[in-house]
């Protein structure tokens, strides 16, 4: 079992609908953190560190659908990206593995590959 976060982005490009994916957490993602003490002379009464007791692999899951956004220029824009959805409804950006507009969890090609 890996236990970096690090999404596998050159694997994720070509994602079709109908493709198993392997669905993990993103332990660096403070959803998943606990809070402990610390010094406070570091700025704060606490600080954020991995739980050893969350597990990362959720299982895996289908592609429903697959989405290209376009690019936006200017003030406010946005680059493009493409997303695939799984049957939880979350959204997934194909360059980086993570969940959009979270990152709390990610995906990579397959189950073997975690």
């Amino acid at each position: 079992m890996t236990t970096t976060a690090e999404p596998r982005t050159a694997d994720l490009s070509d994602l079709a609908v109908g493709d198993k994916v392997a669905v993990r957490r993103n332990l660096d993602h403070p959803a998943w953190m606990k809070q402990v003490p610390c010094d406070p002379r570091n700025g704060s009464t606490t600080k954020l560190i991995r739980d050893p007791e969350v597990v990362e692999v959720l299982g895996t899951s289908t592609v429903l659908d697959r989405r290209e956004i376009p690019a936006v220029a200017g003030w406010g824009g946005r680059e493009a990206k493409t997303l695939v959805r799984l049957p939880s409804g979350f959204w997934y950006d194909c360059a980086t593995g993570l969940q959009d507009g979270s990152g709390s969890t990610l995906i990579a090609r397959t189950a073997d590959e975690i």
